[in-house]
């Protein structure tokens, strides 16, 4: 079986790395999938290529494959697919963003498939509604997207079908040797870690988090926090809070983490609070955490709940500073509990979230979409 996937990015941004993570997968499946994406980055460096050269895939870069509709750029890259798909033959192209829906919806004779990474279901525009319904699958991230997208977007219930997300189970492994993050920081060996990862924007909720853990304070003398992320609000939503606050000296501010650093910050948590999804609706920064088995205490907004099993791996609360408070009181106060939550986290992150899992899912309905005859390996 031969795909082509198709992202229309230039930016690291939250769909690039699971896309591309799926067609890795799939090569190892057996799959011939082909990933194609902007090649103009903007700077000297483009990251999404140079991570798919990274992960043994060299892109396909033929194509504008902008993030925005531009109608030259689109009825340009409508032209150079066609003519790509006779040449190629592949037996399906998979989508992953809006514009590269676009452009290969013009592509007759190819069966097209679509990843939504919308945790809540896809916007409602008529111009969506129009590509959604032409799929002939739709890759849902979660079950309340999938019921969003079948009654406002009328997508037949046979084409919507819940693909959780996936993240590398191996790379987030909490037995594989990491940087230690709270040497980095000069945290103490028995401190009650909260780490948080997101960007320092005001809509994040950050200041019903820092109250929560100005009240945990007082019944937690030891309670530590790492924030994970940046953002041009980082001053007002951030170190002001942290201030006015009294929390100065423990509240740790390291910044963006990528690689190595980031798996190994995460490795320095005790548990991993996380308030509302970003740009990333499918908050994979929490099936990140599971997998290097961490609790989550996480807020009752997006899909979050079809994450986190309340009372099970974490808890899932109102995201009121009262709620996060208690939360995470009970877990700094039973640290077996917080273990065992943590053991449990791992157990599903691997049953459920891993990039075989996903991908074993996706060429089943692969399989199913050509009719069968797709042998799924064991």
């Amino acid at each position: 079986m031969k795909v082509l996937h198709l992202f229309s990015n230039a930016k690291w941004t939250g769909p690039a790395e699971p896309a591309l993570n799926l067609c890795v997968a799939l090569r190892r499946l057996g799959i011939e999938a082909d990933f194609a994406c902007c090649p103009d980055a903007g700077a000297s460096i483009n990251k999404i290529v140079e991570t798919a050269r990274d992960r043994g895939i060299e892109p396909i870069l033929r194509f504008f494959l902008y993030k925005h509709f531009n109608p030259a750029t689109n009825f340009m890259d409508g032209i150079a697919l066609k003519r790509h798909l006779r040449a190629a033959r592949y037996d399906l192209i998979h989508c992953h963003l809006d514009n590269d829906h676009r452009i290969a919806a013009g592509a007759v004779g190819v069966p097209l498939v679509r990843s939504s990474y919308h945790g809540m279901g896809m916007p409602e525009t008529s111009a969506l509604r129009r590509l959604a319904q032409g799929a002939i699958r739709i890759f849902e991230p979660s079950q309340a997207a999938r019921d969003h997208d079948i009654r406002a977007m009328g997508v037949a219930p046979e084409r919507a079908v819940v693909v959780p997300g996936a993240v590398d189970v191996e790379r987030f492994d909490p037995l594989r040797e990491t940087p230690d993050g709270r040497r980095w920081l000069g945290i103490p060996p028995d401190a009650f870690v909260v780490g948080i990862v997101a960007r320092m924007q005001t809509h994040r909720h950050y200041e019903d988090f820092f109250r929560a853990i100005q009240m945990l304070a007082d019944h937690c003398p030891n309670v530590r926090v790492i924030v994970v992320g940046r953002g041009t609000k980082q001053e007002r939503v951030g170190k002001q809070p942290v201030r006015d606050l009294g929390l100065e000296g423990r509240v740790h501010f390291p910044g963006y983490l990528d690689g190595e650093n980031y798996v190994g910050m995460l490795r320095s948590f005790d548990v991993k609070a996380f308030l509302v999804p970003g740009t990333d609706g499918t908050c994979r920064a929490v099936r990140e955490a599971m997998a290097m088995g961490k609790p989550i205490v996480a807020a009752d907004r997006g899909m979050l709940r079809e994450i986190v099993d309340d009372g099970a791996n974490g808890f899932v609360c109102d995201g009121s500073p009262e709620g996060l408070f208690e939360a995470l009181r009970r877990l700094a106060c039973d640290r077996a509990l917080a273990r065992r939550f943590g053991h449990a986290a791992r157990e599903k992150a691997v049953a459920a979230f891993s990039l075989d899992v996903q991908a074993r899912a996706v060429l089943r309905e692969y399989q199913a979409c050509l009719g069968g005859g797709v042998r799924i390996p064991c």
